[in-house]
């Protein structure tokens, strides 16, 4: 685990990976900095689908794996947001696979989805959708 910055990076039932840590924890930033949020605390967690299937089962009453989970809190602080991503490695590899590109890219999508998520938005409803999609994209272009 490495705790810098209120950013936590976290690894479960996977192989701790340096180079996604240090990927990861650059993204976040930059992603912060671009929306101007502040964070008590974010929470990074990489995992097995397993784990991930568990995750989902609990809180969203799907029993599969998923490739990404995102967990917002309130705290009653005022400074900033608490909140954990929880990324499916397993997952991640196979849509990389998928879609032709390498495990980093894929990861980079990820993180800014979850982060997203995190500040509030959704794509439950097309116009959602679109909004979220937008600043997707903006952001991938600023990484």
């Amino acid at each position: 685990m490495t705790k810098r910055n209120n950013l936590n990076i976290l690894f479960k039932s996977v192989k701790p990976d340096r180079a996604l840590e240090l990927l990861s924890l650059r993204t976040l930033k930059k992603l912060i900095e671009i929306e101007k949020v502040q964070f008590n605390e974010l929470n990074l967690l990489f995992c097995a689908d397993i784990f991930i299937k568990g995750l989902n089962r609990n809180f969203r009453k799907k029993n599969k794996p998923t490739d990404i989970l995102t967990f917002y809190y309130e705290t009653g602080l005022k400074s900033g947001l608490t909140g954990d991503i929880a990324i499916s490695l397993q997952t991640a590899r196979r849509q990389a696979k998928e879609t032709g590109h390498s495990l980093e890219e894929e990861l980079l999508v990820l993180l800014v989805h979850g982060f997203y998520h995190l500040l509030g938005h959704d794509h439950i409803r097309k116009a959602d959708y679109v909004k979220m999609k937008r600043k997707e994209i903006k952001a991938l272009k600023l990484l």
